[in-house]
C-alpha cells in the first residue's frame, strides 16, 4: 500500500456541516480517560463517526494526543499495524519504525512502548471496525486492548459488536461501550434539530410526530427533513411523511434493497404485514428459515429492531412503510394467504387480536369477529383500548348477547370510553343477579371498578371496595392487582398516601406481564401521584421516568399506557423547573391523555401546560389551554377538572387585577358544591373545599381584604393537612407568608422561609413563582439575609415610594417601576435596583400596562404623564 493511501486512512473525515452536538454523549468522551477502551456500536445512520469526530475535538481541546485510522476489509494483521504506527506516528511523533520483514505483535509492542515512554494522553480511534477481518480483531486489536500502556485509551466505531475478549475490562469498569440505544435521538434533541432546520414552521406536537416516525434514528430524521423543508405546508407534510416516495424511498432502495440479496428483501416484503415477530412467525409467514437473516439484518442495518420481549423483532416504522408498499404490489392472493398464516398462527399461540386482524386482512370477516370477540378481555388489560373499541365497533351484538362473559369483556371496553356508565350498569347487573357465579363475578367488579374510576366516581368506588370478597385464589392474578389498584386509588384521595403505595408494593409482587400489563403501570402511575400529593417532585421523578421509557420502548410514545404515565412525569419536571421538558412530554399525545385517562392524569396534563405558558409569560397561550382544558371537562363529565380550570381562571384573574371578571369564575367555582354533594362525588368535597378556599384567598388578598384572604387560608391549610397534600400545604404556607407582609407582619418572612426550606427538600424549585409573584420578591429578601419587612420598606425608600400614583391607581412597587420605566432602565436594571426576581419585574409590568391601557413601556409612561402619575 503507498505512502499516500495510508496518509488517507489516517486523515479524519470532515466534520459533517449540521452536525448538532448532544452533550449527554458528548460527556462521554471525559469518562474515557479513566477506561482503556470504549466501543460505539450501532447499525448505519446512528451517527458514529460524527461522534467519534466530536469526541477527537474535546479530547484535543483538552490537550490530548489523537490518532484516526479508517479500517477496511484489506487490513489484514500486517497492514492493521503499520495504519496503526502511521497513525501513532502523526499523532504522537513517535520514532519507532517498523522492523524488516511483515509487521507483528513485535511491532506493535514497540509502537506502544515508544506510547508509553512519550507520556502523553494518547487517544487512538478505529473507525469502521466491523470491515476488519476476523482475524485482524482477534490477534491485533485484542492485542492492542489487553496491551495499551496507562496514557493510551482506544476509541472503537462499528456498526457489529467485534469478537473481542472485554470481560476484563468490563470487570474492572475499564471498556465503556455506547448501543443503538444510547444513539437513538431522544424526543429534545430531535426537537431542537427540527427547529434548528425548520424554524417555527412545525408546531410542537407536529415535530414530536416527525420523532416518532423516525424513532430516534437520525439519519432517518434527517431524510425526514429533508422530504418536509421543500413543502409549502410542511405541516401537512409532516401528516403524509412516508417512506414510499421522495428521499426517503430513494434512501430504502440505494442504501438497504441495493445491499441485501434478493431472497433477503423478499422476506422483508412478506414480513412487513408483522407489528412484532419472532424467528418461528416469520418463517411461517414467509415459508423460510428466518433465523440467519434476521441475526444479520439486527446486526448490520437500522431497521430491524430489537423487541423488548426475547427473541422478538419489529421493522423500524419508515422501513416497514416502505416495505409495505412493495407488500401491496404483490398479487392479491398472495397477500390473503400470507395474512391467513398470520392469523393461523397467531390463533395457535393464543394471541387473539393478532389473529382477528390478520384474518380481516385475509377475507375471512366471520373469524375475525369470532376471534375479536374472544380478544377484547385482552385488549383491555393489555392497554390497546382504541384498538378494542374499533373491534367492538365491527362486532354484530348478537355475538355478545349469546354470551355473559363476552358481553363483560366489551363492557370492559366500554367502561374506557364515554359509554363507561353502560358498562357499569352491564356490570351492576352481573353482580346483582344471584346465579353469577363466583368467577363471573369477579370480572364484573373488575368492570365496575374501572368504569367508577374513569368516570371519576370515587363514591361509587368506595362502596364497590366496601363489599369486594377475597379473590379465589385461582383467577387470573390480575384481579388481586385490580383490588389492590382500586383500594390504592381509594386510599390515595383519601389522603393516605403511604397507604396507596403499601397497596402497590403488594401488587407489584404479583408481576407486569400479560393480562397484568396495564394493572402494573396503573399500579406506577398512582405512586408517581402519591408523591407529588406529598409535594414530592424528585421521587415521582424517579419512579416515572423508567416507567415511561420501559412503555415507550415496549409500545409507543402514543400508546396509552404512555400516556398515562407521561403526565406524571410532566408534571414532576415542571415543579424542578424544566418547563421545556415538561411540555415535549406531552406533545403529540394529548389527545391520547384526554380519550384515555383519568381524570388526575388530564389535570396534571392540561395544569402542566398552563404553569408552562405562563412561566413563559405567555399568559394569552395559558387562557387557551384553560378553554380546552374546560371543553375536555364538558366533555368527559369530569367535574373535578371544571373545579381546577376555574380555581385556575380566578388565579390567572386575580394576579392580573381583573377583579370581576375573578368574580365571575368564582360564583360558577361556588356553583359547583351542589355537584360535588351527589352521592358518587361526594368523598371530593374536602377537595373540593380545599381548591375553592385558595382560590378565594386570591381573590380577597387583590382586594386587600387581609382578613378574608386569613380565613380562607385557614380554611386551606385545615384541609390541606387532612388530605395530607405536602404541596398545597406548601402553597397556602407562601400564600400566608403573603398576606402577613400586606399585615405588616414580622411573621411574613419566617413563614416564607420555612415554605422554601420544605420546598427545597423536594426539590420544587417553581413553587414560589407558581404561587405568587410577591413570594419572588420577598425570597430575595429571605437570601440577602433579612429578617424583617422593614427591611425590604429600608431598600426601597430610596426610589421615593411616595410618588404620585402610589396610592391610588397604582400599587406601591407598580409607582416605583413606573419611575425606573421613565429613566429608561430594562428590566433586569429594575431588579437590580427594587433587589426582586425578574419574573416579578415582569409580572408588575403586566398589570402596569393593564391599568395604563398601554401597549408598550415608551406608551405607558405617555399614559402615566397624562393621568398626572409622573411628571
Amino acid at each position: 500500500m503507498s505512502e499516500s493511501e495510508f496518509v488517507l486512512k489516517t486523515t479524519p473525515p470532515r466534520m459533517p456541516r449540521l452536525a448538532m452536538e448532544r452533550p449527554r454523549l458528548l460527556r462521554y468522551a471525559e469518562r474515557l480517560r479513566d477506561c482503556a477502551a470504549a466501543a460505539v456500536v450501532a447499525p448505519a445512520g446512528f451517527g458514529k463517526t460524527t461522534l467519534l469526530l466530536q469526541w477527537r475535538q474535546r479530547w484535543l481541546e483538552a490537550g490530548a494526543r489523537v490518532a484516526w485510522l479508517g479500517v477496511d476489509a484489506q487490513d489484514d494483521p500486517a497492514r492493521f499495524t503499520v495504519g496503526l504506527l502511521q497513525a501513532a506516528r502523526n499523532a504522537c511523533a513517535i520514532r519507532d519504525t517498523p522492523p524488516s520483514g511483515s509487521p507483528g505483535l513485535e511491532t506493535l509492542t514497540r509502537m506502544l512502548s515508544e506510547v508509553a515512554r512519550n507520556g502523553a494522553w494518547t487517544v487512538i480511534v478505529i473507525d469502521d471496525a466491523e470491515r476488519l477481518p476476523e482475524a485482524t480483531v482477534r490477534q491485533s486489536l485484542q492485542y492492542l486492548l489487553l496491551n495499551a500502556p496507562a496514557n493510551l485509551h482506544i476509541a472503537i466505531g462499528s456498526r457489529v459488536p467485534l469478537p473481542l475478549r472485554t470481560t476484563e475490562l468490563v470487570a474492572k469498569d475499564s471498556f465503556l461501550q455506547l448501543s443503538t440505544h444510547d444513539l437513538r435521538l431522544q424526543l429534545e434533541e430531535s426537537m431542537v434539530l427540527l427547529e434548528r432546520r425548520l424554524g417555527a414552521r412545525l408546531s410542537v406536537d407536529e415535530r414530536a410526530c416527525v420523532h416518532d416516525a423516525t424513532e430516534g434514528w437520525p439519519i432517518g430524521l434527517q431524510l425526514a427533513i429533508a422530504a418536509i423543508e421543500h413543502e409549502d405546508d410542511a405541516a401537512a407534510a409532516v401528516r403524509t411523511l412516508s417512506a414510499r416516495r421522495g428521499s426517503l424511498q430513494d434512501y430504502f432502495v440505494d442504501s438497504l434493497l441495493a445491499a441485501l440479496p434478493p431472497h433477503a428483501a423478499d422476506v422483508l416484503t412478506r414480513i412487513a404485514i408483522l407489528d412484532h415477530f419472532n424467528q418461528e412467525l416469520c418463517d411461517a409467514v414467509s415459508g423460510l428459515s428466518c433465523a440467519d437473516l434476521l441475526q444479520q439484518l439486527v446486526r448490520e442495518t437500522p431497521i430491524m429492531m430489537v423487541g423488548e420481549r426475547d427473541g422478538w423483532l419489529r421493522l423500524h416504522p419508515l422501513a416497514r412503510d416502505f416495505l409495505r408498499g412493495r407488500f401491496e404490489q404483490l398479487p392479491a392472493p398472495e397477500r390473503a394467504a400470507l395474512h391467513a398464516r398470520a392469523s393461523h398462527w397467531y390463533m395457535q399461540n393464543g394471541r387473539l387480536h393478532d389473529a382477528a386482524d390478520h384474518a380481516l386482512a385475509a377475507g375471512d370477516e366471520a373469524l375475525a369477529q369470532e376471534y375479536a370477540a374472544r380478544a377484547l378481555w385482552m385488549l383491555g388489560a393489555l392497554g390497546k383500548v382504541d384498538e378494542a373499541r374499533e373491534w367492538l365497533q365491527r362486532l354484530p351484538m348478537a355475538l355478545l348477547e349469546s354470551d355473559a362473559e363476552l358481553r363483560l369483556g366489551a363492557a370492559a371496553v366500554l367502561a374506557f370510553g364515554n359509554r363507561n356508565a353502560e358498562a357499569l350498569r352491564m356490570a351492576s347487573d352481573v353482580l346483582g343477579n344471584p346465579r353469577t357465579s363466583p368467577a363471573l363475578a369477579v370480572v364484573a367488579r373488575r368492570v365496575a371498578s374501572t368504569a367508577a374510576a374513569y368516570a371519576d366516581h370515587l363514591g361509587v368506588l368506595e362502596k364497590l371496595l366496601a363489599s369486594w370478597p377475597p379473590v379465589p385464589a385461582d383467577v387470573d392474578p390480575l384481579y388481586t392487582a385490580n383490588r389492590l389498584n382500586v383500594g390504592a386509588f381509594v386510599a390515595l384521595h383519601r389522603g393516605d398516601t403511604g397507604a396507596a403505595r403499601a397497596q402497590i408494593a403488594q401488587a407489584a409482587t404479583l408481576g407486569r406481564e400479560g393480562s397484568l400489563r396495564l394493572a402494573a403501570a396503573l399500579g406506577q402511575m398512582l405512586v408517581g401521584l402519591s408523591h407529588l400529593w406529598d409535594g414530592n417532585p424528585r421521587l415521582a421523578e424517579e419512579v416515572m421516568r423508567p416507567a415511561l421509557l420501559l412503555a415507550e420502548r415496549e409500545e409507543g410514545r402514543r400508546s396509552m399506557i404512555a400516556s398515562l404515565h407521561a403526565p406524571v412525569l410532566a408534571a414532576a419536571l415542571l415543579q424542578l423547573d424544566q418547563q421545556t421538558a415538561a411540555q415535549a412530554l406531552l406533545a403529540n399525545r394529548l389527545d391520547v391523555i384526554e380519550r384515555c385517562g383519568f381524570a388526575d392524569n388530564i389535570l396534571l396534563a392540561y395544569r402542566t401546560l398552563v404553569y408552562a405558558a405562563l412561566a413563559q409569560d405567555d399568559e394569552r397561550r395559558a387562557l387557551s389551554v384553560l378553554d380546552s382544558f374546560d371543553a375536555v371537562a364538558h366533555r368527559r363529565a369530569l367535574p373535578r377538572l371544571r373545579l381546577q380550570g376555574l380555581a385556575e381562571r380566578v388565579r390567572l384573574f386575580a394576579l392580573r387585577q381583573c377583579l370581576q371578571s375573578a368574580d365571575e369564575a368564582m360564583v360558577e367555582l361556588d356553583a359547583l358544591a351542589a355537584v360535588f354533594a351527589q352521592e358518587e362525588l361526594r368523598p371530593y368535597v374536602p377537595h373540593y373545599q380545599l381548591v375553592a378556599s385558595v382560590a378565594r384567598s386570591y381573590v380577597a388578598l387583590e382586594r386587600n381584604d387581609i382578613d378574608a384572604a386569613d380565613s380562607a387560608l385557614d380554611r386551606a391549610a385545615t384541609l390541606a393537612a387532612l388530605l395530607r397534600r405536602g404541596r398545597d400545604a406548601r402553597a397556602v404556607k407562601v400564600l400566608r407568608a403573603v398576606v402577613a407582609r400586606r399585615r405588616g407582619s414580622d411573621q411574613a418572612l419566617p413563614l416564607l422561609r420555612e415554605a422554601m426550606s420544605l420546598a427545597s427538600l423536594s426539590g420544587n424549585a417553581r413553587l414560589l413563582a407558581n404561587v405568587h409573584p410577591q413570594a419572588l420578591e420577598m425570597a430575595a429578601e429571605v437570601e440577602n439575609g433579612a429578617l424583617l419587612p422593614k427591611a425590604g420598606r429600608r431598600r426601597r425608600a430610596s426610589i421615593d415610594a411616595s410618588a404620585p400614583g402610589a396610592s391610588g391607581l397604582l400599587t406601591t412597587k407598580e409607582a416605583e417601576i413606573l419611575r425606573l420605566l421613565q429613566r429608561g432602565m430594562s428590566n433586569k436594571r429594575i431588579a437590580l435596583t427594587l433587589d426582586i426576581g425578574g419574573e416579578t419585574v415582569k409580572w408588575h409590568l403586566k398589570n402596569l400596562f393593564a391599568k395604563l391601557s398601554a401597549g408598550s413601556r415608551e406608551h405607558a409612561v405617555d399614559r402615566a404623564r397624562l393621568l398626572g402619575l409622573v411628571k
